[in-house]
């Protein structure tokens, strides 16, 4: 595992095993992404954990290195910025994203 899930920071969960969320979150991030020029479009991607006090999502891009922190809007999006979205190359990166957002 390239990652610690037990270094996740406060309200943040890892999914784990939990196939069903896992699938309903990267479909949800289909759904949303609705124009090629946001960057998760078209992006395969593993969702790794979520937060409990928002609509964050923390994914693992499959194709490429790197992580994704993608805010979830619940509605299908045409504007490019959204839903926001913070890409990073490594997992310390991640971590402090997670701890700077305050949860």
């Amino acid at each position: 595992m390239p990652h610690d899930a037990n270094a996740l920071p406060g309200a943040w969960s890892y999914l784990g095993d939990d196939q069903e969320q896992r699938r309903k979150l990267e479909a949800e991030l289909v759904t949303e992404c609705g124009s090629d020029k946001h960057p998760m479009f078209g992006q395969r991607v593993e969702a790794v954990a979520r937060c409990g006090t928002c609509d964050d999502v923390l994914l693992k891009l499959v194709d490429q290195p790197g992580w994704a922190i993608v805010h979830l809007t619940w509605r299908r999006e045409t504007n490019p910025s959204w839903p926001s979205c913070e890409v990073m190359e490594s997992w310390s990166s991640v971590l402090e994203e997670m701890i700077d957002r305050g949860h």
